[in-house]
């Protein structure tokens, strides 16, 4: 199945060859998209990519496809779930702050991609 947000947008359910974003100048390719907002109020899409090397990064685009941001998880965790304008992420090693539930919900800054750490998540 595809599906596009508009003409700057495509995505594959189906595997990572089509999962592309086109500005006017630049196509980006993203590899596996596991989740894809939009936040058409604020001019933003937000884009969470897995690789199985574990390289899985946070993209923020604004609604002509212009890359405002490409982030890496915090360090000492992983992504786990992108809502809305929060990204929850689990604990990668022993360094990482302990949640008493299953991870913590990082607040997104949607003009940088800097992750602020909020409440715990589960």
């Amino acid at each position: 199945m595809f599906f596009g947000i508009n003409s700057k947008f495509h995505f594959s359910t189906e595997g990572k060859d089509f999962n592309v974003v086109k500005d006017n100048n630049q196509e980006y390719r993203l590899g596996e998209v596991e989740t894809v907002k939009v936040l058409s109020k604020e001019n933003r899409v937000l884009v969470l990519t897995r690789s199985s090397l574990g390289a899985d990064y946070l993209y923020g685009f604004d609604l002509d496809g212009k890359l405002i941001f490409k982030v890496a998880p915090p360090q000492h965790y992983s992504f786990w779930y992108l809502s809305d304008k929060q990204i929850a992420c689990n604990e990668a090693d022993s360094f990482a702050k302990k949640s008493p539930l299953s991870g913590w919900w990082f607040s997104i800054d949607l003009d940088t991609g800097d992750l602020t750490m909020g409440s715990p998540a589960y």
